[in-house]
């Protein structure tokens, strides 16, 4: 074999091992992350089982998002501050720590409505390390991917791991609900962190600082650059219109386990499995994305994820029982992370590499605020439709506001620059 192709087999080994290591590292933070993952719904579950309200349960929902929204002071602190002399390693070190502390804590909880205000403080801080850890891996996507051109090849194994695990924790969340063994799901969660540290110690790679000298003052200036460009101001803009979405999760769960006419028992299992159905159309999604993000031009991305964020919407018109409910799930995960992972795309490309910790951080967190205003206002508005019209009626007009936002952000995509949307 030829130096060249030896050169190149050996670059396409490393960009297989980058893929797997990203791919295992995302799978555990998406069983871990806990408005999506394994505890999302045994949480809501107890919550409902404890006689709270549905704009109690948003609040809480709600409150658990907060961390989301300081991904920005997380990437400043990734970008800029060396924790034990590492920018990245030692964070997600750190946040595995705290993860699998925390989930093992609750595990040995006893639980009960009484330490509701306990469950929550218990929950927050592994939300709060999943969001670190999230911000260092989306950082490193940007850095390895930008150079390589692969950003929206990383996206795809990203998002698709995610989502894979949502595959898992959504058949197993409801199975756990039903049979009453919701501690379990923080035993699993906690294993989980604990393999995440591992990995964390034994497969990140990055050079400590007495090997590195980083010229703070350049960092500094790159990053205000960056946050006065009108790719950045844009393309935050476009996520903010986007994601406020008052149709949410919450919405969705309390429909199917309050106006749709299930069991009990059955409504709970079957939102599980709903959500896991969610998942495969988002994994086929994301594998197909892998396939075209890099033939298509972003000026035909961009519209496109606005149709396919309102389709993700609309679908569930046609929610009317259990066999409607998975076909509509798979449709709507295709639908929805389709736009998601072009918009994930495009604020990869949007970033500056040496700042990438922060800006893509800003961008998640403008997506995240967005998405807990909307929980807020959706959930006070669906409480007050559903006094008045009912719970249908008040289904169908979460899904209306929610697809008049995601419309108008066609609006915003339209002053995108061009150079960005050519690449």
């Amino acid at each position: 074999m030829s130096s060249v192709a030896t050169s190149i087999s050996k670059a396409r080994e490393g960009i297989v091992g980058l893929f797997c290591l990203f791919g295992v590292l995302y799978f555990i933070q998406g069983v871990n992350e806990t408005a999506t993952g394994l505890v999302n719904q045994p949480f809501l579950s107890l919550l409902k089982r404890w006689g709270s309200s549905p704009s109690q349960i948003t609040s809480y929902v709600a409150l658990l998002g907060l961390p989301w929204c300081l991904k920005p002071l997380f990437g400043l602190a990734s970008d800029f501050i060396r924790f034990a002399g590492y920018r990245r390693k030692s964070y997600l070190i750190a946040a595995g720590f705290a993860s699998t502390v925390c989930f093992l804590g609750l595990y040995l909880l006893p639980l009960s409505a009484d330490l509701r205000g306990l469950l929550l403080v218990g929950l927050f801080v592994p939300t709060v390390a999943v969001t670190f850890a999230d911000v260092v891996l989306d950082a490193l996507i940007i850095e390895i991917g930008q150079p390589r051109e692969i950003t929206g090849r990383l996206q795809s194994v990203r998002w698709g791991a995610s989502y894979a695990a949502t595959i898992l924790t959504g058949f197993l969340g409801g199975k756990l609900c039903q049979s009453n063994q919701h501690r379990l799901a923080f035993l699993i969660c906690g294993a989980l962190a604990a393999a995440g540290l591992f990995l964390a110690i034994m497969m990140v790679r990055e050079p400590r600082a007495v090997e590195v000298e980083e010229d703070l003052p350049s960092l500094k200036s790159a990053l205000i650059e960056s946050l006065r460009s009108r790719a950045v101001i844009v393309t935050g803009l476009f996520l903010f219109v986007w994601h406020f979405n008052p149709f949410t999760q919450a919405v969705l769960y309390l429909h199917v386990t309050k106006t749709m006419n299930f069991s009990q028992s059955l409504s709970e299992e079957l939102y599980g499995q709903s959500m896991s159905m969610l998942a495969i159309g988002s994994v086929l999604a994301c594998a197909c994305y892998g396939v075209y993000c890099r033939r298509v031009p972003m000026r035909r991305l961009a519209p496109l994820s606005v149709v396919m964020g309102i389709a993700s919407n609309m679908v569930y018109w046609l929610l009317t029982g259990q066999k409607s409910l998975e076909i509509v799930s798979v449709v709507v995960g295709f639908t929805y992370m389709t736009a998601n992972m072009i918009q994930c795309d495009l604020a990869a490309r949007a970033c500056p590499v040496r700042a990438a910790g922060t800006i893509f951080g800003a961008f998640m967190a403008v997506c995240n605020i967005s998405t807990l205003l909307s929980i807020w206002v959706g959930g006070g508005m669906y409480q007050l439709a559903v006094d008045r019209w009912g719970g249908m009626q008040a289904f169908q007009l979460m899904l209306l506001m929610g697809s008049g936002f995601m419309a108008a952000s066609w609006l915003v995509a339209r002053l995108l620059p061009k150079e960005l949307l050519a690449k």
